[in-house]
């Protein structure tokens, strides 16, 4: 018994003595890890990137959308739901819903099936049509609504069809036995690009304005639905992959490198036949704040075309925008009102979708801003080398929609460099192909909307859908009353222009009814007292305003914001009597140091009566006398350089 004790006594003192000598090892070893954790947390501020973990060896094997899904990062609060995927669906790149909610998918899937991108022609493009058949936001019926197309690109519903661009052919594709089959193929316009010219470099991002026109971007030209057809009128080429709207009407683009580019006024303004001005002042309606072209992929990018000179020589990842598409302002009400408004864009390259937000300057300029710069540094990363978002939609239930083309090559044959192809097949990433993902965002708290029923709704629904918290619905509802001709809402539509309480429904009454060529005068004159810069805008921009009604435009210019003055500008600048010239020198003597204020008077204004405006200009108080600020003597010399041709 007492050997037994002292035994076991003394294996009860070695236990102990091994515990404190582990505790006291592992002291001051956590102390290390925290000492280092700081270290590079710390440094990682010195440096300005954000903290985010980098992961060294990310998958590349095609994974199933579950695991897939396990690899995407989202900030907290935001989740992802898988909406369609293969088989259903291949090669995804865009899509749109017509009026009841059903979503049909172009589907690129001749798209580099190969390294070297062999049958990229061939005729097996389509578009798929998913349908929730119960209400209960799950897509449960699939159909082709059409193929045989090569490289089909972009898709919009309007009218009661969809406009389906295949270059070098802009289509129009109607369903007329409601079988869920495109019964019709009708040609709108034949030069939608070169149908053999590279596929980075052709017309798409189809999107609907505020103004009943239909915007394309890497195009020319811009399209209307009227009478059951289709008219087209010239607009500025802008553009590479994607196109976004906000609420008021106004356009971002962007190119593989430049993840936002901006107009500071509406493009009909700049077509060559219109404006006036230098072309080279069209866009350069974009401010990015801090280190907005770098980005911040969850994982180190080695299939990179430029090689490893574009990635960090700290962590590997990808360090600027280099593949920028897919672009959307989020108009949806499902994702708290911190995001409405927000501009997303992808970039595939990275695997990730960034988040900015948006601040509208008095100036014009749109200044955008990463949101998590200085944490976790982009909105959505994924460690899956597979995970390609090329598009953004904000859909019909309020949420964020995202397109991920999920393959491993995204780089057109054109452009494949022998280093990004060694990379490619050192990876495996050339094995996948055929597979894509559709994916719903969702924030704690909210729930999908309900799912809209508006092709045949009655016309006090459609109306009552003009005030809709979701862009979505007022854009449909808009387009469907324009395009039924329903011109018995009038009075309806009048009466929120003049009295409802939300300036969204009255901005969108306002264009429906110019929409349906009902727009008086009188109405439009009403609209210029309104209380809210984008309908007095709009106001201005919607009619062609007689000098017999400038006595009423003048009477606004006092109390103007810099927005209304441009447009006023552009609205008077229409017609070259004296008393245009007379409103445009008040509108210059209440801005003069302002950019839109400057384009504006560019686009309307030929060289000619700008000489004629520079005394004027120059005996403005801000630029005269001992107080002049060095800012005012800037753009004094800016104005004389356009007036002088300098």
């Amino acid at each position: 018994m007492k050997v037994g004790f002292q035994t076991s006594n003394n294996f009860f003192i070695m236990s102990n003595c091994r515990s404190i000598y582990q505790v006291n090892f592992l002291k001051p070893l956590k102390f290390l890890f925290l000492i280092n954790f700081v270290l590079q947390s710390s440094f990682l501020m010195l440096i300005g990137e954000p903290n985010r973990e980098v992961i060294k060896k990310p998958n590349t094997v095609p994974l199933t959308p579950s695991d897939s899904m396990k690899l995407i990062n989202l900030p907290d609060g935001f989740s992802l739901e898988l909406v369609a995927s293969e088989p259903q669906i291949s090669e995804p790149v865009a899509l749109t819903w017509d009026g009841n909610g059903r979503m049909y998918v172009v589907e690129m899937r001749g798209y580099m099936q190969s390294v070297d991108g062999t049958g990229a022609k061939d005729p097996i493009g389509r578009i798929s049509l998913l349908e929730d058949t119960n209400g209960d936001g799950n897509f449960d019926k699939h159909s082709v609504f059409l193929d045989g197309l090569v490289e089909p690109r972009a898709v919009l519903y309007v009218g009661n069809g969809l406009l389906v661009g295949e270059p070098s052919d802009l289509w129009y594709c109607r369903d007329t036995d409601n079988d869920g089959k495109s019964d019709t193929k009708d040609k709108v316009y034949d030069k939608f690009s070169l149908r053999e010219s590279n596929v980075e470099h052709k017309a798409n991002g189809l999107i609907l304005g505020i103004d009943n026109w239909v915007y394309v971007s890497q195009h020319g030209r811009r399209y209307q639905f009227q009478g059951g057809k289709f008219r087209h009128a010239k607009v500025p080429r802008v553009g590479q992959w994607g196109l976004a709207r906000n609420d008021e009407g106004r356009f971002l683009f962007s190119t593989n490198s430049i993840p936002a580019i901006g107009f500071f006024i509406s493009p009909e303004y700049l077509v060559s036949e219109r404006n006036k001005g230098p072309e080279k002042l069209i866009t350069g309606a974009v401010l990015k704040v801090g280190k907005y072209n770098e980005v911040w992929p969850a994982m180190t990018t080695t299939d990179l075309q430029s090689g490893v000179g574009a990635s960090r020589s700290s962590d590997g990842t990808l360090r600027s925008f280099t593949s920028a598409c897919g672009q959307s302002f989020f108009r949806g009400d499902r994702l708290g009102e911190d995001v409405n408004g927000d501009y997303f864009v992808c970039e595939p390259v990275g695997r990730l979708v960034r988040r900015s937000k948006v601040k509208h300057l008095d100036s014009g300029h749109l200044e955008l801003s990463n949101l998590y710069e200085d944490s976790i540094g982009e909105f959505i990363t994924s460690s899956d080398g597979n995970f390609r978002p090329v598009n953004t939609y904000t859909g019909p239930d309020g949420c964020l929609y995202v397109v991920d083309m999920y393959r491993g090559v995204i780089q057109e044959k054109s452009f494949m460099t022998p280093y990004l192809k060694q990379e490619i097949l050192k990876s495996k990433y050339d094995e996948n192909i055929g597979r894509g993902r559709i994916y719903r965002i969702k924030r704690d708290g909210f729930s999908p909307g309900k799912k809209p029923n508006l092709l045949d709704a009655d016309p006090e629904l459609l109306v009552a859908s003009l005030k809709h918290p979701n862009g979505w619905w007022r854009d449909m509802a808009q387009s469907i009353i324009v395009n039924r001709r329903l011109v018995k809402l009038v009075p309806f539509l009048e009466k929120i222009v003049m009295s409802d309480p939300d300036p969204l429904a009255r901005l969108h009454a306002l264009w429906t009814m110019r929409g349906l060529s009902r727009l008086e005068n009188e109405v439009a004159l009403a609209a210029l007292e309104d209380a809210d810069e984008r309908v007095v805008s709009a106001s201005l921009r919607a009619i062609n305003w007689s000098p017999s009604e400038y006595s009423y435009i003048e009477t606004i210019i006092d109390e103007a914001s810099p927005i209304v003055i441009a447009h006023i500008i552009l609205a008077v600048g229409q017609n070259k009597s004296q008393k245009s010239k007379d409103l445009i020198l008040q509108c210059i003597s209440r801005f003069p140091m302002n950019e839109r204020v400057l384009r504006s008077v560019l686009a309307v204004t030929s060289r000619e009566h700008l000489k004629s405006y520079r005394s004027e200009i120059i005996s403005n108080p801000v630029f005269q006398g001992a107080t002049k600020t060095k800012k005012a003597d800037e753009w004094l010399k800016r104005w004389d350089k356009f007036i002088l041709n300098e």
